[in-house]
């Protein structure tokens, strides 16, 4: 084994054991009586004696020291620490079951390992005396599978999600861990199939861990409060040399592992592996591909990102959640807090019209006097399904042809992006390049993770804001669709007041009493017809009007003429002394749809009986009919629907717009039906004054 190598073995594990034993002293004062700082303080000390043990060993025989006793207690100490942390840690049913078990397997190789290294013995060099050498073999070959096991368990315990500091903390550990252990495992591999004939990762083994020692101490840290952040110069750094010590120590270990071939192939291997890793470095270092992708990772993993994105998410918020005129509309306040988020000195909103161009809607700190035109239907078919941001400056030579011809020659477009919400194109952002650089930065990967989330976010709002004023018009055309249904549905009414009017004139017309019956109905058909079209233009045509106190009894004693002259025969019963809180003109309209239909359910010449009563601070009138009646089932699945109606030329619209009317007014509308016997339909108001002398309740009268 070259002396060299033996050098800086021992200083290397120098190094580990000044650094293992310092951080053992730090944690032990912030221990605390807890078990887990112990533990590691423990594991960490006996690391320390373990690197120290091949220092000096290496330097007092100039040879690799052994393995033995302390290396197993190494060992044994770290998976102490490995149980300790995965024990306070959440896991399924599998996981419960699993990790005692590999934990337990892995502590009885350690029992059996170390039975092995008390039998083996040997010297400070590892000179084994011949017997022993198939132990030596086992022994090997049991630490692989004990880092093996490891390897699983360091698994388990760097998927922790639910506490990001814990889990940062813990993933540091358990990354020094793995390294090491997998390190082991490749040493003890080339050991065993070489028969530890100069493996050369014996005695670089020091420096490995002295390395390694870094993120095994910041793991190794109980307080987690401090991240670890490097610049950007600092890591471009550390990887590039990380990758250069990975190479040359790749070099070294093939040539020393084809020295020891015949002399005319060894050298043809050597030469083999030299020209193989020159082609391979000349390959891959000036490929743009490659430092794109490994500037990105070293940028994603090593340091603190560039956006602060709790700040970036309420800020973005509070933006959008303003309101007021001040503030403008949510397309104003979207625009402006994209802007924001990217620091860009202002922006555009475009969004999609019914033909598909992308049409300028709102501006934040863009001239007014640009002339800004649409974008074409051309671009939302390409951006919709790819979702691409595009970056005028760079993007210009491939999606030039998409773009209008403006957007080269303004010096202010920069960053162009796609509003998308469930695979739909709402719109798109043209953000203002930043004046301050002389040329505008190119985005990056973090830019574009920043940009998809607000401007998701932003189209969802959009889409949001467009169904909630489709739902709004829809709105208005049902209103005046269901208004035009009740004044239809009152027209027929009219229409066959008419028709009725019109063939008694054919055999009344010479009767005086008649001819001035018949001018007061068409008097009373000409005003409920300015009514119906008066209603055609209110809001909404079942809403009461101003309700007032109105003289129940005398209502009713007019209305009956005009009912028995106009509908049919209709006999009134009973009085109310006092007044309701009622809308006469709606409470006319209810009334007239009940005792039509009891009208035209009763036999031919059957009156419809109107009566009223008092039933507490209620005043009740009950329509009666002597009709067919109605069943249980009826009454409460098609009763009171809309466009449901047992008559062939009805709308079924009477009895439903009678209930909203009267509870309008602040009253109710029950029925009482029995099929072959007859229907009640009871209208209850309340009265104005709760003294009102109370009358026989005649809601039993037999018809």
């Amino acid at each position: 084994m070259p002396l060299i190598w033996i050098i800086m073995g021992s200083l290397g594990h120098a190094v580990a054991a000044v650094l293992f034993a310092s951080y053992a002293i730090l944690i032990s004062r912030r221990a605390h009586g807890q078990l887990k700082p112990h533990l590691i303080v423990v594991a960490l000390a006996i690391t320390a004696l373990w690197s120290l043990r091949h220092a000096l060993l290496g330097a007092m025989t100039g040879a690799t020291a052994a393995d033995g006793v302390i290396e197993t207690a190494r060992n044994g100490a770290w998976l102490a620490v490995v149980w300790a942390h995965l024990r306070a840690m959440p896991a399924g049913r599998a996981s419960r079951t699993g990790r005692p078990l590999v934990a337990g397997a892995l502590l009885l190789l350690l029992v059996v390992q170390l039975c092995f290294d008390m039998l083996i013995g040997g010297d400070a060099t590892g000179e084994t005396a011949p017997a022993l050498l198939p132990l030596v073999h086992a022994s090997w070959l049991l630490r692989c599978i004990f880092t093996l096991g490891g390897l699983v368990l360091l698994h388990g315990l760097s998927s922790r999600r639910e506490h990001p500091g814990a889990a940062a903390h813990e993933l540091w550990l358990s990354a020094g861990l793995a390294f090491l252990w997998a390190y082991d495992f490749n040493h003890y591999m080339l050991a065993w199939a070489t028969d530890n004939a100069a493996v050369l990762t014996g005695p670089v083994r020091g420096v490995v861990v002295a390395l390694l020692a870094v993120p095994l101490l910041v793991g190794a840290r109980t307080a987690s409060e401090r991240r670890l952040a490097l610049s950007r110069p600092v890591a471009m750094r550390l990887v590039s040399a990380g990758i250069i010590a990975v190479y040359l120590l790749s070099v070294a270990l093939l040539v020393t592992i084809a020295r020891d071939m015949s002399a005319p192939l060894g050298r043809l291997v050597q030469l083999s592996l030299l020209f193989a890793l020159a082609v391979g470095v000349l390959a891959l270092l000036p490929s743009a591909a490659l430092r794109s992708w490994l500037r990105v990772e070293i940028t994603k993993h090593f340091f603190a990102h560039r956006y602060d994105y709790r700040a970036v998410w309420l800020g973005f918020a509070a933006t959008v959640g303003r309101t007021g005129q001040a503030h403008g509309p949510l397309g104003a306040r979207l625009t402006r807090a994209i802007a924001e988020v990217m620091q860009a000195p202002g922006a555009l909103l475009f969004l999609r019209a019914p033909e598909g161009r992308l049409v300028r809607a709102d501006a934040w700190q863009w001239p007014a006097d640009a002339v800004v035109p649409a974008l074409p239907a051309a671009l939302v078919e390409r951006l919709e399904p790819t979702g691409w941001i595009l970056d005028i400056a760079a993007d210009w030579p491939s999606h030039g042809a998409l773009l209008p011809a403006w957007m080269e020659q303004d010096r202010r477009a920069w960053v162009l992006a796609p509003l998308i919400h469930e695979r739909r194109l709402e719109g798109a952002i043209l953000l203002a390049a930043p004046s301050a650089p002389a040329t505008p930065r190119r985005i990056d990967w973090e830019d574009l993770d920043v940009l998809r989330v607000v401007c998701g976010e932003a189209a969802a709002l959009i889409s949001e804001a467009r169904s909630r004023e489709a739902l709004a018009e829809a709105q208005r055309f049902e209103e005046f669709n269901r208004r035009f249904a009740f004044i239809l549905h009152d027209l027929k009414n009219l229409v066959s007041q008419m028709s009725l009017l019109a063939s008694n004139a054919e055999r009344h017309a010479n009767n005086p009493a008649f001819r001035a019956d018949m001018v007061l109905t068409l008097k009373e058909t000409v005003s409920r017809m300015t009514v119906l079209l008066d209603r055609l233009g209110r809001p909404d045509s079942v809403r009461c009007g101003d309700t007032r106190d109105v003289p129940l009894g005398a209502l009713l004693r007019t209305l009956q003429p005009r009912w028995a002259s106009g509908l049919g025969p209709v006999e009134l019963h009973g009085d109310v002394v006092g007044a309701v809180c009622a809308d006469p003109e709606g409470l006319e309209r209810a009334l007239g749809h009940l005792v039509k239909n009891g009208i035209e359910a009763s036999p031919p010449g059957a009156p419809v009986q109107v009566e009223l009563a008092i039933q507490g601070n209620d005043a009740l009138i009950h329509v009666r009919d002597s009709g067919c009646g109605m069943d249980a089932a009826f009454i409460r699945e098609a009763l009171f629907r809309p466009f449901s109606s047992t008559k062939s030329n009805g709308f079924g619209l009477g009895v439903h717009e009678a209930r909203l009317l009267v509870a309008g007014m602040g009253g109710a509308l029950d029925v009482e039906s029995e099929p072959g016997v007859g229907t009640v339909f009871t209208v209850r108001l309340p009265l104005v004054a709760a003294d009102a002398p109370a009358l026989p309740d005649l809601s039993r009268r037999t018809a």
